[in-house]
């Protein structure tokens, strides 16, 4: 975007003058004042930027699961800004639109580029921080610019596990804006980027069966069986999909199945006693023994890349050491809590039946 200031043409003629002095009756002289005339121009000035990369800053922030899959709570993106106008500008940045909520939860970081910018680098001194709602100045070394001259920016957004937490599956599309100015006038250049604060799903893929955890047919309802299925290709309402919720103040995770709402259903145990059936449950909450029976911690054991899923059970001071078990292969394959097995050689029977490779999926 472009803006001209005002044009001048001035033209200045300063004329000729003769005074002439008299002195007594007779004896006179004349006082001359050169003439000369001057003509000049004021040659408009505009101003005007372009920018890139800003829509880098599109991205779904997801929670990872501790052990298994990191946490991707961040995304950096390289944004350059070209001075396209005949005046120098200095520059800064504007936000409106979206969840102001989410935009006021969601930190902005700006910094000059150096000869790196991705989510390795580490800012540079100087580097700003605000937020999406209300950005911050840009850094001193990296906050105006020459007519033609390109300024190279690093930009990170960052949310917090406690901002995700809050915020999970809510979205906001602010649009920002880089702003030249010189005087009183102005010039931007602005992109729409979305931001989501989604989920890490997966496939449990157990290890006896090499099938996957599921829900019995293809129901995603409270008392559905949890069984083993063949697996197939998953999306987030597929009844193959699990997300992991951390339970506040402990250790341990309730498993989401599906749909992705915060409301359920979650994988629980029937009862707290070896060989209950586990199946799909409403969320409940406190430390109910129904509540304890829908609590499960991930626990890597034997192969680094196997886990057990165990359960917390009805002692709500200690982890029960039930885990989740099918001790057969074939489809339909009902899941019980039983009692977890010592063996750490994945040939063992029992180690076979309760652990599982966890797959990220979409």
């Amino acid at each position: 975007m472009s803006g001209r200031l005002p044009g001048l043409r001035a033209a200045v003629a300063l004329g000729a003058t003769v005074v002439l002095v008299g002195i007594g009756s007779t004896v006179g002289f004349a006082a001359w004042t050169a003439t000369t005339a001057k003509d000049a121009t004021v040659t408009a000035a505009s101003t005007g930027l372009a920018s890139t990369g800003l829509s880098g800053l599109a991205t779904t922030y997801k929670p990872g699961l501790a052990g298994v899959a990191p946490a991707m709570l961040t995304d950096t993106a390289p944004v350059t800004v070209t001075n396209t106008g005949s005046t120098p500008l200095g520059y800064g940045l504007a936000s409106a639109g979206g969840n102001a909520a989410l935009n006021a939860s969601i930190t902005l970081h700006v910094w000059k580029a150096g000869a790196t910018c991705d989510a390795t680098t580490t800012p540079a001194a100087g580097a700003t921080s605000g937020s999406l709602a209300a950005p911050p100045a840009l850094p001193a070394d990296a906050n105006a610019a020459a007519v033609g001259a390109t300024v190279s920016l690093c930009l990170r957004t960052t949310i917090s596990a406690a901002n995700h937490s809050t915020f999970a599956g809510t979205s906001t599309q602010p649009t920002v804006s880089v702003v030249g100015s010189v005087g009183n006038w102005t010039t931007s250049t602005a992109v729409a980027f979305p931001q989501t604060v989604g989920f890490t799903w997966f496939a449990l893929v157990h290890d006896l069966s090499g099938k996957c955890v599921a829900s019995a047919g293809t129901t995603v309802a409270v008392g559905t069986p949890v069984v083993l299925a063949t697996c197939k290709p998953l999306a987030t309402t597929s009844n193959q999909a699990f997300r992991f919720a951390a339970v506040s103040g402990t250790a341990n995770q309730r498993i989401y199945l599906g749909a992705g709402a915060a409301s359920g259903p979650v994988l629980a145990a029937a009862t707290a006693n070896t060989g209950a059936a586990v199946q799909l449950a409403g969320v409940e909450t406190g430390n109910s023994v129904g509540s304890n029976n829908q609590q499960w911690s991930v626990v890597q054991h034997g192969d680094p890349l196997d886990f057990r899923i165990v359960l917390k059970g009805s002692n709500v001071f200690a982890q029960n050491s039930l885990c989740l078990t099918a001790t057969a292969a074939a489809d339909g394959t009902a899941f019980t809590a039983t009692s977890c097995g010592l063996s750490t050689a994945n040939t063992n029977a029992t180690y076979r039946a309760q652990h599982f490779a966890f797959t990220e999926v979409p």
